[in-house]
């Protein structure tokens, strides 16, 4: 298991919809290949009384085994996993969860299932947000933005049910696509994140980073490189540029894009105390110290200022 409570390596897809979202969900997998590089978890609002046909329907469309959940289970690459219409799911660091809910209203929560993935996956998670009525998922994508995580959009203008998608932050939104674009972007998206993890690719990147240093004085190098080849591969994704070499090429024809670029690579910190080790060392090194040294230099100062009023 990695740091921060990520899986080491493994990434995730997590795709909302809501009810009418059957024909979206079904473009979608049936354009996803066999050699899918992820585990898949789809979450449709359903009738929580009325069985859900989705898994079936989903099957007869997918190259992909569509399995529903049903109690705890590990996620496998090239699976597609299906929430029941009468549960919750929350993912951990070791398992997919269910929760019964007891309102009676349409479930799954698809915020909630956004918000448990982002805090186990990090920056190794993929949200989608597909057709769909009210604002489910948009609390759930923000979190998965804030994770570091990658979100992508159903376009509204296309869209059956715009209302999901479209509330959606723009700040929050790394790809908008037709729906049947989304499946080959995510795998793109997947397989360009670890195409840029290659050691060839770092001396290409370095140069690249420098050229942005110099041209904007922002310094990326200081950044996490597995953070900054991801945030990369989202524009070359949303550019369509195919590689980093193509990138470098559509930058030199279109410099609006760095600021695009920037805004991607820039990370919008929310917490204050998300970097743990450095409090850690604050609160348990650097704070005793200066502590003792100031309480030292009081009772010294007090010791004097007795000695002169004698």
């Amino acid at each position: 298991m990695a740091e921060g409570g990520q899986h080491d390596g493994q990434q995730l897809v997590v795709i909302g919809s809501s009810a009418g979202g059957i024909d979206a969900l079904s473009i979608l997998v049936a354009t996803l290949p066999t050699d899918f590089p992820a585990p898949i978890v789809i979450a449709q609002h359903l009738d929580p009384n009325r069985p859900s046909e989705l898994p079936a329907i989903l099957q007869r469309r997918s190259r992909l085994p569509v399995r529903t959940i049903t109690d705890q289970a590990p996620l496998e690459n090239g699976v597609i996993f299906v929430i029941p219409s009468n549960r919750h799911v929350l993912i951990t660091e070791e398992t997919i969860d269910m929760r019964v809910d007891g309102t009676g209203r349409p479930v799954p929560s698809i915020n909630l299932l956004l918000e448990t993935a982002a805090a186990a996956y990090g920056e190794r998670l993929i949200a989608v947000i597909l057709t769909g009525m009210g604002s489910d998922g948009a609390a759930g994508a923000h979190n998965v933005k804030r994770a570091g995580g990658t979100v992508v959009i159903q376009n509204p203008e296309t869209a059956a049910h715009p209302s999901m998608p479209r509330s959606l932050a723009q700040s929050t939104v790394d790809v908008v696509a037709d729906v049947e674009r989304i499946g080959p972007i995510l795998r793109d998206l997947l397989l360009g994140n670890q195409v840029l993890a290659r050691p060839e690719v770092d001396q290409t990147l370095a140069a690249f980073l420098e050229r942005i240093r110099e041209q904007h004085g922002i310094d990326f190098s200081v950044y996490k490189l597995p953070t900054i080849r991801r945030r990369l591969n989202h524009r070359i994704i949303a550019t369509e540029t195919g590689d980093i070499a193509g990138y470098l090429a559509y930058l030199d024809t279109h410099p609006d894009e760095y600021q695009q670029l920037v805004s991607a690579f820039l990370i919008k910190v929310t917490e204050f105390f998300r970097d743990t080790e450095l409090f850690t060392y604050l609160r348990e090194t650097a704070l005793p110290g200066l502590i003792a040294r100031a309480a030292a230099r009081s009772r010294t100062a007090d010791l004097v200022g007795r000695l002169r009023h004698r």
